[in-house]
C-alpha cells in the first residue's frame, strides 16, 4: 500500500484478450502476480493496479480487462469494452491518469489495432495523457525485435495512429528450457519498459473536474444484471 503524501503515477494498459497485457505487466513489475493465460480467453475479469517503484518514483500499472472478449462472444466485448470507458473517464475527471499503454500482439491484424485505438483516443482526445505503444511475442523474432517498428511504423500512422513512444518487446517468463537468446531479450524487455513508463508519463496535480469528456452511458450493455453475469462467468472460468 503506498504510503500517505507519496505521490503515485497511474498508467493503465490496455488492449485486445490474448495480446499479453497481463504478461506485460508482470515483465513490469518484476514477479507473476498478475494472471495470465496461453489463450486468447480473458484471465483479467475486472480492472487491478501493481504497484512497482521506478527511478525512485512510485507507479501503479493497471491491468485491464480485455477487448474482443476471447471466446465469452459479442455481448463479452462490448461489456469489456464499456468498463475500460467507464474506468478511463473515472481517472480524467480527476486529473490523474499518467500514461496510457496500448498493448498489441506483432501478428495481430491492423484492422483491429485501428478500431481499439480509435475508441480509446476518443475519451481521451481533450485531455494531455500521453499514449505509447507496447508490441509483444517478438521473442522469436529474425535480428532486432524493434525491426517490427520500422516495417509497421509507416502503416501505423497512415491508418492515424499516432504514439509517443514505443516498445518491441518479449512478456515470457522465465523458463529453465530458454535459450540465451530469449532470456537477454526478456531482460532487454524489462529495461525498455520500465524506460517507457518513466521517461513519456507525466505527473499532474489532481485537479477539479471539467475536463470535457463525450458523452457515454452510464449503464452497461444488456443492463446491470448480464454485466454481474459476464463477470461471474470470467471469474469461474
Amino acid at each position: 500500500m503506498t504510503p500517505k503524501g507519496v505521490s503515485v503515477r497511474n498508467v493503465i494498459v490496455f488492449g485486445e484478450c490474448g495480446v499479453g497485457k497481463s504478461s506485460l505487466v508482470n515483465l513490469v513489475v518484476g514477479s507473476s502476480a498478475a494472471k495470465t493465460s496461453p489463450d486468447a480467453d480473458p484471465c483479467t475479469v475486472h480492472n487491478k493496479d501493481y504497484e512497482v517503484n521506478i527511478r525512485g518514483e512510485t507507479f501503479k500499472i493497471w491491468d485491464t480487462v480485455g477487448l474482443d472478449g476471447g471466446s465469452l462472444g459479442a455481448m463479452r466485448a462490448a461489456l469489456a469494452e464499456w468498463s475500460l470507458k467507464r474506468f478511463l473517464r473515472s481517472f480524467l475527471k480527476k486529473d490523474d491518469l499518467s500514461l496510457l499503454v496500448y498493448c498489441v500482439r506483432g501478428s495481430r491484424a491492423t484492422r483491429a489495432l485501428v478500431r481499439h485505438y480509435e475508441k480509446i483516443h476518443l475519451q481521451t482526445c481533450n485531455s494531455t495523457v500521453p499514449m505509447v505503444i507496447v508490441v509483444t511475442a517478438l521473442e522469436n523474432a529474425s535480428g532486432d525485435m524493434d525491426s517490427w517498428w520500422q516495417r509497421n511504423e509507416g502503416d501505423l500512422s497512415k491508418y492515424g495512429m499516432s504514439f509517443i513512444g514505443h516498445a518491441c518487446v518479449t512478456t515470457v517468463g522465465d523458463d529453465t528450457h530458454d535459450t540465451e537468446t530469449v532470456r537477454a531479450r526478456r531482460a532487454r524487455s524489462q529495461e525498455i519498459v520500465r524506460d517507457l513508463i518513466f521517461n513519456h508519463s507525466h505527473t499532474s496535480e489532481r485537479g477539479e473536474d471539467g475536463l470535457i469528456l463525450p458523452a457515454d452511458s452510464e449503464k452497461p450493455p444488456g443492463g446491470n444484471w448480464l454485466w454481474q453475469r459476464v463477470r461471474n462467468v470470467g471469474r469461474h472460468r
